[in-house]
Parts: structure tokens; sequence; C-alpha cells
């Protein structure tokens, strides 16, 4: 493996850090500060520096992103990096089959980095565009996904050019307690590789998230495993303290070595958030019921989409005057949204929890006890 292959795979390590969803997602401003080891030498593949790692970043409700990062290197062998990217999943529910949606998962990055041992520059960009096809029901939901992955690098006068073609399936359940599993097989120029993956979350109504995940390449001669886990604790409404260890196995894009890395950092919310809500809901065998009247919601069906079921918009029942519909939640915050037959996104105004959502429209919270 270049050189430039390693830094490049640093930098798409740490950019992915910066780009990951937060466990409890807001639609907020916020700036990671943390400090961590970063793996980056080729050889020996467990060398590292340590760096102090600042982020500014924007997450969107429906699960869209956009951040700045920089990283200064706290000793004489660690690289220095700044980044920007943007991305998100992007789906739209077919009219006639709610539960089912067509969509992408899109992302773009770009970066520039300092090489401490030669003192030269360098440059790259990643992107990624992952179409799929979703059934999704209750906060379930198994898409079946194919697309392409690929980066550019530049370093020390040479480019490099590198892309994969990637096809998978993948299934999820978002609530209190998420759970995600993948298979997915890269498609290279070596040949086609198998991966296995699996990760779990917990957020339940107290300050403490935590999370692990766990993934291995099953054959062609690739049999590494990668894991990782984190939590994180909220000091204050508006400030939370996490910690996260991972192992990064090769990837076929970039062929990095096997690596281990930790950071321990803040995230501070730059957008006031709401003030927290009394109990609006209590769970129930039978599901926790949200009612719309009809004189609030426009003409056709109404569908209803939320955190708790990905965004993913799922049809209400029409009750004499009002639309219905029974959710199965366990306790926790939920925030949701209506969507109209035609595309429209709404909330009314005699709807409980109901907030500004930052984008000119409105949201819903709910809290289920």
């Amino acid at each position: 493996m270049s050189r430039r292959t390693a830094l490049a795979w640093v930098v798409v390590s740490q950019l992915a850090v910066a780009a990951a969803p937060r466990a409890a997602q807001a639609q907020v401003w916020s700036l990671d500060l943390s400090g961590g080891r970063t793996v980056y030498e080729p050889l020996p593949a467990n060398d590292s520096a340590n760096n102090l790692v600042g982020s500014v970043r924007y997450d969107a409700r429906r699960g869209q992103w956009v951040y700045a990062t920089a990283a200064l290197p706290l000793g004489d062998a660690a690289p220095f990096w700044d980044g920007v990217g943007a991305g998100g999943s992007f789906s739209r529910p077919t009219s006639r089959l709610p539960h089912l949606s067509f969509g992408s998962d899109l992302d773009a990055h770009g970066f520039m980095f300092r090489d401490a041992t030669v003192q030269q520059m360098g440059s790259g960009a990643i992107v990624e565009g992952i179409p799929f096809a979703r059934v999704s029901s209750n906060g379930a939901s198994i898409d079946v996904r194919g697309g392409w992955r690929g980066h550019t690098l530049s370093f020390a006068g040479a480019t490099q050019k590198r892309g994969v073609f990637e096809t998978g399936i993948r299934a999820a359940y978002n609530g209190a307690f998420g759970a995600r599993g993948e298979l997915r097989w890269v498609h290279a120029t070596e040949g086609v590789f198998p991966f296995v993956g699996t990760s779990v979350a917990y957020a339940s109504s107290s300050p403490v998230t935590v999370w692990a995940s766990a993934g291995k390449w099953l054959g062609n001669g690739l049999t590494n495993s990668s894991w990782g886990v984190g939590a994180s604790i909220a000091l204050s409404p508006r400030s939370i303290l996490w910690a996260t260890a991972q192992q990064d196995a090769p990837d076929p894009l970039y062929w990095n070595a096997q690596r281990r890395s930790w950071s321990v950092g803040v995230t501070q919310h730059l957008t006031r958030l709401p003030t927290p809500l009394t109990p609006t809901a209590a769970a129930q065998p039978d599901g926790v019921v949200i009612r719309v009247h009809a004189a609030d919601a426009p003409a056709g069906d109404i569908f209803i989409a939320g955190s708790f079921n990905n965004w993913q918009p799922q049809p209400m029942r029409r009750e004499g005057n009002e639309w219905v519909v029974r959710l199965p939640l366990t306790p926790g915050v939920y925030q949701y949204s209506f969507r109209s037959s035609s595309g429209e996104w709404f909330v009314p105004p005699s709807t409980p929890g109901r907030r500004e959502d930052g984008m000119g429209g409105h949201e819903a919270l709910l809290v289920v006890s």
C-alpha cells in the first residue's frame, strides 16, 4: 500500500466520524471538539499520532447534514488536515404503495492535508451514491441497495483515482432501541468482497446513550474484522460528552491496513433547543394513537412520518371526522410530521407539541411515557 493511499484512508476515516449521524438526531447547528489517536502510518500498521479535532455541523431532521472539520497535530509526526462535506438519505414513497419508497444515500467530501514527514500538501475527494428501494412499516425497514463509491487523491505530484461498485441488503429498526444489519458485496478490480455487519444503539429517557457495531469480511482473501463501541451522556440540554473506540478493517476502495483509533469529545448545540415537554401520551399494548382533524388536513389521503419510522410516510386511516394512526411506540421522545397525497408536509396548529423545524416549517414532538 502506498503512503498516499494510507494518508487518504486516515482522512476518510476521520471525515466519516465527523459526518456520522448522532444517536439523538435533531435539527440543529452543533460544534464538536475532540481529541484522540489517529492511526495513519502505513508501516507498521499500528503507529499512531494524536490530534485535536474540531467540527461545525448542521443536521436536518430528515437525515441530511453538512459539516466542516479540521485536525490540529499534537506532535511533530501528526498530520494537519481539514475537510468539508454534505449528504444524507433522500427518499420518496410511491403513491399507490406508501410502504414502498425509492431513494438514494448521497454524500461528498473534499479535504486537504499536510504530511509532517515529507512536508508536502495533498488534497482529494470522496463521493458516494447508493440508490435503494425500501419497504418500511412501524419503524422497521428493509433496503435493497446498489451504487458506486469512489475517491481521488493528489499528493507529491501524482494523482490517484479509484472506484468500486457496491450492492447489498440492509435491515433496520428505529426506536429507543435501534438495530441495523447489512450484507453487502464490494465489486473491485481484484474481485468481489462480501461483508456482513451489525450495529445496535440504545437511547432511553435517561441522559445516557450507548452503541456498538461489529463487522467482518467473509472471503476472497479478505477476512478482517471491524468493531466499534461508544457512549454519550447529556451534561445539559445543549451539551453532550461522548467517547468512541473502533477498529477499522481494510476496505477494497482504499486497501488500508487494519487499524484502531479512539476519541473523547464534547458536542455543544449552537441552536437553542426546545423546552423539554411533559409526557403527552402513554405507551399502550395496542399502540399510541395520533389524530388529525380532517378539517385541518388537505384533501386526499394523509400519511405520517417521523423518527419512529425513519421518516418514511405510512398511511393514516379515516375514522369519522379524523385521520387516525396507532403506533407501537416505546417510552421516549419522537419527532413527526404529516404528509398529504400530493407530497405537502404539514403540522396543524392544533397538534400537541407543534414547533418550528428551523426550515420555515413545523414538526411535532411526541413524548411517550
